[in-house]
C-alpha cells in the first residue's frame, strides 16, 4: 500500500515534469494508480470550476516545473494543513495543493473528460 508522503512526493514528480505524467511512470511510481488520480483530480476541481488548465500551471507553478519547484509544493501542502485548508475524497484528506496537483495531472492526462474542460 502506498503511503501519503509516498503519494505527494509521486504526484510533485510527475506534476514537475509534464513527460512524465503523459509518459511510461518510472520504477517506484508505477503502482499508482492513474484512474484513482483522474478520479480525485476531476472531483477537485468540480469544486472550483474557474480553474483552468494553465490557471494551475500558474497556480502550481509560477516559477516554471522542473526539480526547483518540489521544496516549494512540498512547504505550500504542509502550510495547507496548517490553515484548514484541505479536500476530502473517499476517506482522503489531501492538501489544497495535493488536490490541485491530481486537478493537473488529471487536465494533462489526455482523458475525454479532461479534454472536455480544457476545451470548455
Amino acid at each position: 500500500m502506498i503511503r501519503r508522503r509516498d503519494l505527494l512526493t509521486a504526484l510533485v514528480a510527475l506534476a514537475a515534469t509534464p513527460v512524465l505524467a503523459r509518459g511510461e511512470a518510472p520504477a517506484g511510481l508505477a503502482e499508482l494508480d492513474r484512474a484513482a488520480i483522474a478520479r480525485i483530480g476531476e472531483a477537485w476541481l468540480a469544486r472550483r470550476p474557474e480553474l483552468t488548465l494553465r490557471k494551475l500551471e500558474a497556480r502550481l507553478f509560477p516559477g516554471g516545473r522542473g526539480e526547483a519547484a518540489l521544496p516549494r509544493l512540498r512547504d505550500q501542502a504542509a502550510a495547507d494543513f496548517r490553515r484548514g485548508a484541505v479536500f476530502s475524497y473517499r476517506g482522503w484528506r489531501l492538501s489544497d495543493t495535493e488536490g490541485a496537483l491530481l486537478a493537473l495531472l488529471f487536465l494533462e492526462s489526455g482523458s475525454a473528460s479532461a479534454h472536455a474542460r480544457v476545451k470548455g
